[in-house]
């Protein structure tokens, strides 16, 4: 009988691989198979879950890893040039150090963890979590029972990093597979540095990307965090981030989605300490028929900790887009302030986007609000620019980009909020009306 299901290629694919990192990383694949069969992977009937198309997600190639070469020409040609940025390069996952430009930095240490997995496991399981305790955790399960390479990004305690440090995911699949990749951040207290995360396909073939990320932002930290996905029109990404914040510590995600088939991406945040602080900004644009959804989980366990999120969306053609935003204020978090934003525009009669702003406060003595609007251009402004002289086209094209350039315009590295604000006006309708300089 043939494996039909996700769990049972999954579980089949396993059985294929050679074992890497001993007896303990044997157990370790093997409790997450096991609770991948118990659990299954997420469907409708998970309330987190509910607008993700998953019958993208079952037609995956789960049984077939990628292991495509890279073109470095064709690589360096998509690449963000980020001047003296650090770079490095995951290709399906795996650390590609001749494709990465890493020079020796104070207080910087760079770890290929796969190399690490095979030297010392043991090692390697210190740095990771180990999933599967959250509803939502269940493709961090599925990393865990499949082969998946990464990186771990660690600076020392009182760092302050002159230069950033960008870290390129590529796809190179020419046929359907799937990719796992771990990525781990650790920012020792009182350190400073931003990282620019990127990802971009060389291969044009379905490919199947599942990225999990651990970051932990250390006493008074501060971790600024640029993310811009450009994947190819087939591919799929599911990306499972847990966030864990000191007392001081400032973490900012700046999260642009302007490519692929399928994206869902989980944010889960928790502000430990006190008078930590997380800035959220994201804009996805969802075309065609893709589909981008956003789960973010923030919770407040330290007094006088602080949450501010900007989301905007903007759905056309068959495209669909989601976030669901959960904010928990726990008893002991008093003095907390968190604020929740998420507006819309849908550009075609048969877009659609889903907002979710939550909170839950369990105490008094807090500053807690969220909105969300969904609609379409305002009808007066548009009056307003095609009575000025300008054609319907561009006044719809103009208000459409001042949409997004609010968010983009907070970017804080000028070389990417260049790169974002062209990417940007390439990606929306009626793009030739639109020309950005400077």
């Amino acid at each position: 009988m043939n494996a039909v299901t996700p769990v049972e290629r999954i579980a089949a694919a396993q059985a294929g691989f050679a074992p890497a990192g001993g007896p303990a990383w044997a157990r370790r694949r093997s409790r997450a198979l096991e609770a991948l069969a118990a659990r299954g992977l997420p469907d409708r009937r998970d309330e987190n879950w509910k607008y993700l198309d998953h019958a993208r997600i079952a037609e995956q190639a789960f049984d077939v890893v990628a292991q495509g070469t890279v073109d470095a020409a064709a690589l360096e040609s998509r690449i963000l040039q980020i001047p003296g940025a650090l770079r490095v390069v995951l290709a399906d996952g795996r650390f590609q150090p001749a494709l990465s430009t890493i020079a020796p930095l104070p207080g910087l240490e760079l770890i290929d963890l796969a190399a690490l997995i095979g030297r010392d496991p043991e090692a390697a399981l210190s740095l990771l979590r180990t999933p599967g305790e959250d509803a939502d955790d269940r493709y961090a399960l599925l990393a865990d029972a499949l082969p998946a390479g990464g990186v771990v990004i660690r600076v020392a305690a009182g760092q302050e990093l002159a230069v950033p440090v960008h870290v390129v995911h590529v796809a190179t699949a020419a046929t359907p597979a799937v990719h796992q990749a771990r990525l781990v951040v650790q920012a020792g207290s009182r350190s400073r540095f931003t990282l620019v995360e990127q990802f971009v396909a060389l291969g044009a073939a379905a490919a199947f990307g599942n990225l999990v990320a651990e970051v932990e932002v250390g006493d008074s930290a501060e971790l600024t965090h640029l993310r811009l996905h450009q994947h190819s029109p087939a591919a799929a990404q599911v990306e499972t981030f847990v966030v864990r914040q000191g007392a001081g510590s400032r973490y900012a995600q700046h999260l642009l989605a302007l490519g692929g088939r399928l994206l869902r991406s989980n944010l889960r945040i928790a502000l430990e300490g006190r008078s930590a602080e997380c800035r959220l900004d994201g804009l996805f644009l969802a075309d065609g028929d893709r589909q981008v959804d956003l789960l973010t989980q923030v919770t407040h366990h330290g007094a006088a900790t602080v949450t501010v999120q900007d989301y905007r969306g903007i759905a056309t053609g068959r495209g669909r887009g989601a976030l669901n935003g959960r904010i928990t204020v726990l008893p002991a978090a008093r003095g907390a302030n968190a604020s929740q934003s998420s507006r819309n525009l849908l550009l075609a009669p048969l877009a659609e986007i889903n907002a979710r702003p939550q909170l839950e406060i369990q105490v008094d003595d807090v500053q807690c609000r969220h909105g969300a609007t969904i609609g379409t251009l305002d009808e007066t402004q548009l009056f307003y620019l095609v009575s000025r002289g300008l054609d319907p086209g561009a006044a719809r094209a103009l208000l459409t980009f001042a949409f997004c350039q609010d968010l983009v315009g907070r970017l804080p590295l000028t070389a990417v909020r260049a790169a974002a604000q062209s990417l940007v006006a390439a990606a929306l309708p009626e793009h030739g009306l639109i020309e950005v300089t400077g």
